[in-house]
């Protein structure tokens, strides 16, 4: 272990001595059941909708631009498409899972559409994306493409980001304009575990975390929005 590593591993069991769990996965886990049909959008070729047991029980269909998701093998069902035009019958789905995707949609309102017309009446959808008001999305959204490749250090395919639904406001209109219900739309700010590759900015990240966690005056500035919203018709 490098000596950067080992100063991240040290600060991460200081500051956050418990297992963190994922947002949208205790949510996903909270509602979703055995039988259910779930669209998973965006799972690419090895993403999962949940890491709990249950998703044994459950149908999963796989949807992703990248042809990599007919390899997912956390999918009963996988297309290969764009999320603003779903080969799907309608009212077809219990649940939709979207994780970090929302912010690489060039046309959300089309997506939205989409997303309403697979859900079954009372259907649910569950989002999680980045907030545009935080500092690693303005710099993401500042810096090339080729910058993010360097900071990853290479791993999964990393594809374009427009951020045109980040931000509380945008989400809550899209939700609106289609028809959905919005039960929940939360700002949170995680673990930064995204910020590890060198010690002094995950300290800072840290440091960031506990303030935007402490009071609800900053939660404007916390990392990534939870939305949660139901289908009407």
């Amino acid at each position: 272990m490098s000596l950067n590593q080992n100063i991240v591993s040290r600060l991460s069991a200081w500051y956050y001595p418990q297992p963190h769990r994922d947002s949208l996965d205790a949510v996903f886990c909270a509602h979703a059941r055995p039988g259910m049909k779930v669209l998973d959008a965006g799972c690419g070729g090895r993403r999962i909708c949940s890491r709990a047991e249950l998703r044994k029980d459950i149908h999963i269909v796989g949807i992703d631009k990248d042809p990599a998701v007919e390899e997912n093998p956390f999918c009963n069902e996988a297309f290969v498409c764009d999320l603003s035009d779903l080969p799907l019958e309608d009212a077809s789905f219990d649940l939709i899972h979207c994780r970090w995707v929302i912010e690489h949609i060039e046309n959300p309102l089309r997506t939205f559409q989409e997303f309403e017309r697979v859900l079954k009446p009372g259907g649910r959808l569950l989002v999680l994306t980045p907030n545009i008001f935080h500092y690693a999305t303005i710099a993401a959204w500042l810096t090339p493409h080729w910058f993010h490749r360097w900071w990853r250090q290479g791993g999964e395919e990393l594809f374009s980001t427009y951020y045109r639904a980040n931000c509380p406001r945008k989400l809550r209109s899209l939700c609106m304009k289609v028809g959905l219900r919005v039960e929940r739309l939360e700002l949170i700010e995680s673990p930064p575990y995204y910020s590890t590759r060198y010690w002094p900015v995950f300290l800072c990240a840290v440091l960031y975390e506990h303030a935007v966690n402490s009071t609800r005056i900053l939660s404007w500035m916390r990392h990534s929005i939870l939305l949660e919203a139901t289908s009407r018709s």
